[in-house]
């Protein structure tokens, strides 16, 4: 009664008085059925004899104390473990929701830069053309059907990441150097989707250079449980241009990381006079 009737309709609907007495009431009514209880089936009380006493009292009114504290502590504790749940579900509820917004944030990014460089290529009427629309129409299938999920294997990054890389060979066209080296076994290693193409943007976009040649160096390793990627690449300085503008895709990741690897990854960026570079150091299960 207490547990499932008194709690949930009079207590938590904040009836404290009305509680109380219905509380004393059921008490009450312990007490006196233990001791009708008692009465009728002690052999003495029929004879006549002095059965009832202060000690019965004292008996069946702790019992019904205990009995009262012990149905107060179980839903105490149920409706604790339950408001843990819900907010267990809403926190997870949350951490979706901005996860999927992050990544929504990076599809359009993405791909203004890819088609702005599609067009210079279609603007200097290079055969080249045909060839980098294929590979964006296969880097946007992986964007819209195969990275719809908080963890991706680390080899579909990788080829993701390849195709870009390549597109950026055909756009430059030999005017810079672009090494990307891959070691250890990364088929089936978890990460989270688009989370390193951000770096490899940013270094195309400000470690070129059209009056002299340029270098961009990518690494990543997988080592027990380790997932570790850099990249270093000049950095030019353009007139006009805000040290933060490397815009949202930076930001982005960044937010991304604090939410997929709390705790559980080192990011380190240096911006010299003429170098920059990442290095993104991540624990995986």
């Amino acid at each position: 009664m207490n547990t499932f009737v008194l709690i949930p309709r009079f207590l938590v609907k904040g009836k404290y008085v009305l509680y109380a007495i219905l509380v004393l009431c059921l008490m009450a009514l312990v007490i006196d059925e233990g001791l009708a209880m008692d009465y009728f089936m002690n052999p003495k009380a029929s004879q006549g004899e002095k059965w009832f006493s202060a000690f019965r009292v004292r008996a069946y009114l702790i019992t019904a104390i205990l009995a009262y504290a012990v149905s107060t502590s179980l839903k105490v504790i149920s409706e604790y473990q339950r408001n843990e749940r819900q907010k267990k579900e809403l926190q997870s509820e949350k951490f979706d929701a901005e996860i999927s917004f992050l990544k929504s944030q990076v599809n359009p990014h993405f791909l203004f830069n890819t088609l702005n460089n599609i067009y210079s290529l279609a603007y200097k009427k290079s055969d080249q053309t045909a060839p980098a629309i294929l590979k964006l129409s296969g880097m946007m299938r992986y964007m819209l059907y195969e990275s719809d999920s908080q963890l991706v294997s680390l080899s579909n990054e990788i080829a993701y990441l390849e195709d870009y890389i390549q597109l950026q060979r055909i756009r430059i066209s030999g005017k810079a150097g672009i090494n990307f080296v891959v070691e250890g076994h990364t088929e089936g290693v978890p990460i989270g989707p688009l989370l390193l193409i951000p770096f490899v943007e940013n270094a195309f976009k400000h470690g070129l250079s059209f009056k002299e040649y340029s270098e961009i160096n990518i690494y990543l390793g997988v080592e027990q449980k380790n997932i570790h990627f850099r990249i270093e690449n000049p950095s030019y300085v353009r007139i006009g241009e805000a040290p933060e503008s490397s815009g949202i895709g930076l930001r982005n990741v960044v937010r991304r990381l604090n939410l997929l690897y709390e705790g559980k990854h080192d990011l380190i960026i240096k911006d010299d006079f003429d170098k920059y570079t990442v290095d993104l150091k991540i624990q995986y299960e």
